[in-house]
């Protein structure tokens, strides 16, 4: 097998965080989006919650050293349920659900290694309907930026 990019393995890390969360009840499933369609919500869907990682964006990259670069990632994660997924007794779940995806990063500052120059805490956009092929969606996405160090320049 090929050495991976720093990209690749954050992804896999990343993945295996969410992995948890399937594992444990709190999402139905998460994989990750290569921005294979034009809407990443037309699909079909394994089941609710569902967390989708997409590619990230290199928000940075600067000579620490002679030797050294430090990458910035920015990361997204687009969490996508539904309005009949959301149980009518209880007024908390997106809540819930916001606060457990976040957990989960804040127990790996350093996504299992892959990100030894630090992890940045996560934020979160408003959660709201997004409507696609009739379908509506209650969608929010988590973002949060992690940064690597990788040899460059001489050596």
């Amino acid at each position: 097998m090929p050495n991976l990019t720093p990209g690749q393995l954050m992804k896999n890390a990343i993945l295996a965080d969410l992995q948890t969360l399937v594992d444990s009840g709190v999402l139905n499933s998460a994989f990750a989006d290569e921005l294979t369609k034009v809407n990443p919500l037309d699909r079909v869907w394994p089941g609710f919650p569902v967390a989708v990682v997409i590619p990230p964006v290199m928000t940075d990259d600067q000579f620490e050293d002679q030797a050294s670069n430090t990458r910035e990632y920015t990361w997204y994660v687009m969490v996508v349920t539904t309005p009949d997924n959301i149980p009518k007794n209880d007024p908390t779940y997106l809540e819930g659900l916001m606060d457990g995806i976040v957990a989960v990063f804040d127990m790996d500052a350093t996504l299992q290694g892959t990100a030894n120059a630090a992890v940045y805490p996560i934020s979160i956009e408003s959660p709201g309907p997004v409507n696609s092929n009739s379908v509506t969606y209650v969608v929010f996405y988590c973002t949060f930026k992690a940064r690597v160090l990788v040899q460059a320049g001489v050596q």
